[in-house]
């Protein structure tokens, strides 16, 4: 039996679910799997420090954000700074590998895969180094001399890649990896008994039900606006606060017969079968979820950087409108009250658009790299002996 280390971080949970897709689908062919948060490795101050500076940045100041992420994406990967980067964590890493042993790794997070890839430089390991991008753009974050394989959104996305050095025949266009829940035949069967679904919580069929999903910097971190206007508006809600218990209890006293309020879930495919529309942010594993659940997108102030191309994504394939007040929001979905005609043009683009089977195609090709089907690119760069990890 193969063992893949599956590296991820918990920054925002896509690119946790990414990995947990892949990981199902792996097991399916009984390769042995250990998902393991980049985050969770480093020293608990740099931990703290660096989960509370990004969820900071991008609720105050996503301006800033935007500027950093712009910033990082044009260094040079020879820098001293990309180097500080690539070898944050990397004694732990190298710890866990030495005690897990894995016959190949992936990353759905590119700073852990630029660690591998300085540990592979340094000639400290000599197992194949995988990265999965869980976003419709890729950061030259992505960029490593000693990453093996990529697997991509779009042929947009693998083109950035390319322009950055890698190989063309380095890169896979496979999409974003879903859980199970999501493949076609899970979707097929929610959306069949979608009626019993929405009587099952005592909505009613002819009425909207907006699913709106997001709080810190998303949707609901504007709760004035929305607890005057939802009451009104004549539509039917699902509200889904997540971890953010603050809002769920504010949110809460909306409760009646066309408000149902809910904290974190496990079951976000059943409410998006039961739902007309979503209003949230733009992460990529959530857009490639509504794709997949044929469920149209109201898109709400995108950060700059990732979010924004994501969501420039999908308003180029008419999957999605983006707003960037709550206004705006607001009037489209009265819009959407009055012409349910928008939100149909929306779903038939939905239902034109790939979402599935990329797990699958990202666990074959892995367990290729795992079997030692498939070699490690042969790249070896002269490097500086002071740039190595000691």
């Amino acid at each position: 039996m193969r063992r893949v280390l599956l590296m991820t971080a918990s920054f925002g949970s896509g690119h946790n679910q990414a990995a947990y897709a892949v990981m199902e689908a792996l097991k399916e062919k009984d390769a042995e799997v250990e998902v393991v948060d980049y985050v969770g490795l480093l020293n608990p101050a740099l931990r703290s420090f660096a989960k509370f500076s990004l969820i900071q940045g991008v609720k105050r100041a996503p301006g800033l954000y935007g500027l950093f992420y712009k910033s990082m994406s044009r260094i040079d990967p020879d820098s001293a700074l990309q180097r500080y980067v690539n070898h944050i964590g990397i004694e732990r890493i190298e710890e866990y590998i030495a005690y897990y042993r894995p016959d190949c790794i992936a990353s759905t997070f590119p700073t852990p895969m630029g660690v591998v890839g300085e540990l592979r430089r340094a000639g400290k390991i000599d197992i194949p180094n995988l990265a999965i991008v869980t976003d419709y753009t890729a950061h030259r974050q992505w960029y490593h001399d000693f990453a093996d394989h990529y697997f991509v959104a779009t042929d947009e996305v693998k083109r950035d890649l390319v322009s950055y050095g890698i190989p063309e025949d380095a890169v896979d266009v496979v999409g974003i990896p879903l859980r199970r829940k999501f493949r076609e035949e899970n979707v097929e069967r929610l959306l069949a008994h979608r009626a019993e679904l929405i009587r099952s919580i005592g909505f009613q069929e002819d009425i909207p039900i907006i699913l709106l999903m997001g709080g810190g910097s998303g949707i609901l971190a504007d709760p004035g606006v929305w607890e005057s206007f939802i009451p009104e508006s004549g539509m039917q809600y699902l509200i889904i606060c997540g971890h953010n218990r603050r809002l769920e209890r504010r949110f809460s006293a909306l409760q009646s017969e066309r408000v149902r309020v809910f904290g974190y879930t496990n079951e976000i495919e059943k409410y998006m079968a039961m739902a007309d529309l979503i209003v949230t942010k733009p992460g990529g594993l959530t857009l490639t979820e509504s794709i997949a659940m044929r469920l149209p997108l109201l898109i709400y102030r995108p950060i700059p950087g990732q979010e924004e191309a994501n969501a420039r994504f999908a308003e180029q394939a008419g999957v999605a409108v983006c707003v960037k007040s709550p206004a705006e929001a607001q009037a489209f979905l009265l819009s959407v009250r009055e012409d349910p005609s928008i939100l149909s043009r929306m779903r038939e683009a939905c239902s034109a658009m790939p979402s599935c089977g990329a797990a699958e195609r990202i666990a074959q090709k892995i367990i290729l790299y795992a079997t030692k089907k498939l070699p490690c690119r042969s790249v070896s760069p002269e490097w500086p002996p002071e740039l190595l990890p000691t």
